[in-house]
C-alpha cells in the first residue's frame, strides 16, 4: 500500500507548525520533506515521519536552540536520558526564578498599597511593621549634606535586576538623640533592602546582612525640599516620641523612595523615617 504524502500546507495544519518554520526546518537539516517535486520545488512529507515533529516541538516548548535539538536527534537512549535531565534542572530554575519574580512584585504592590494608606506628609504616626532583611555598608562620616543618590552606587550592584520594583529603594541608619542642629547627624550605615536570595550569596568585603525589626514604629514622611525642610521633619519626629513619652528601642531609619520613574520630570524622592518604640500594654 503507498504511503500518503502531504503537501506543506496539510503538515503546517496537522502539527501546528507555521510553514515558514517548515521551510528553514528542511534548510538546516533537522525536519526535511520525504520527496520535493524536481518540476515545482513542493515539497512532501510521509505520514511515518510526522512523528519526528513531536521531538522538536517539544523540545522547542522547553527553550532548546534548534542546533541542540539536532544533536538529540542522533542520540542514543542513554544520552537521550542525560540531555533531558539536564533539561529538567533548566526548567526547575527558570520556575524558581518565576516564582522569585511574582514574589518581588508581591512586595512591591504591598508597598505602594501602603503607601496609599499612610497619614498626610510631614505628620507623625504610628504603624505596626514586618521585618525587612537589608544589605549594609557602613556610611564612613556621611550625613544629609553629603549623602546623594549616587552615594548608594556600591549597593546598586545587588539591586541590578529589581530596581524598579524598589518601593523602598535605598536607606540609611543613624542614631536616634536629640538633634539640635543638622551637623550633628552623621550616618553609621547605608542600606538597600533584600528583595532576592540570590542578593546575598557573594558579598564583597565591609557589606554585611542586617534586619530591620518587626514591630510599632513612630514614623514620618515627607518630601523635602531643602536640608533644613529635612532637619525639621527630623525634629518633628523626636518631638513626638518626647511629648508622647515613647521608650526608644532602635536607631534611625531613613529610607528614600522615588516619587516617579518619568525622565521627562525632575527627580523628586519622599523620605521616611521611623524608629522602633516600645509596645505599651
Amino acid at each position: 500500500m503507498e504511503e500518503k504524502l502531504y503537501t506543506i500546507g496539510e503538515v503546517s495544519k496537522l502539527a501546528n507548525i507555521s510553514i515558514k518554520a517548515l521551510r528553514y526546518y528542511d534548510k538546516i537539516d533537522l525536519f526535511k520533506p520525504a520527496y520535493v517535486d524536481p518540476d515545482t520545488n513542493f515539497r512532501y512529507y510521509k505520514d511515518s515521519q510526522i512523528y519526528l515533529l513531536d521531538l522538536i516541538k517539544s523540545l522547542k516548548y522547553i527553550g532548546t536552540p534548534l542546533k541542540e535539538i539536532k544533536k538529540v536527534q542522533e542520540s542514543n537512549t542513554d544520552d537521550f536520558f542525560t540531555f533531558l535531565t539536564d533539561q529538567e534542572k533548566i526548567v526547575r530554575n527558570k520556575i524558581n526564578n518565576l516564582i522569585e519574580i511574582e514574589q518581588i512584585i508581591a512586595i512591591a504592590k504591598m508597598g505602594i498599597q501602603r503607601q496609599k494608606e499612610y497619614p498626610t506628609l510631614g505628620e507623625v504616626f504610628l504603624s505596626e511593621e514586618e521585618e525587612i532583611r537589608i544589605i549594609r555598608i557602613e556610611a564612613r562620616g556621611n550625613g544629609p549634606k553629603n549623602t546623594l543618590y549616587a552615594s548608594y552606587s556600591k549597593l546598586r550592584s545587588f539591586a541590578a535586576t529589581t530596581e524598579g520594583f524598589r518601593n523602598s529603594g535605598y536607606g540609611v541608619i543613624f542614631e536616634y538623640k536629640p538633634y539640635t542642629h543638622i551637623d550633628e547627624v552623621t550616618y553609621d550605615y547605608l542600606f538597600t533592602p533584600v528583595l532576592t536570595n540570590r542578593q546575598t550569596v557573594s558579598l564583597p568585603q565591609n557589606t554585611e546582612i542586617a534586619t530591620i525589626p518587626q514591630g510599632k514604629y513612630a514614623c514620618i514622611r515627607f518630601n523635602s525640599l531643602s536640608i533644613d525642610d529635612y532637619f525639621l521633619n527630623l525634629q518633628k519626629l523626636i518631638s513626638y516620641v518626647a511629648h508622647h513619652e515613647l521608650t526608644v528601642i532602635s536607631d534611625i531609619y531613613e529610607t528614600l523612595v522615588p516619587i516617579h520613574y518619568s525622565p521627562k520630570q525632575q527627580e523628586e524622592f519622599l523620605t521616611e523615617m521611623r524608629i522602633r518604640v516600645k509596645e505599651t500594654r
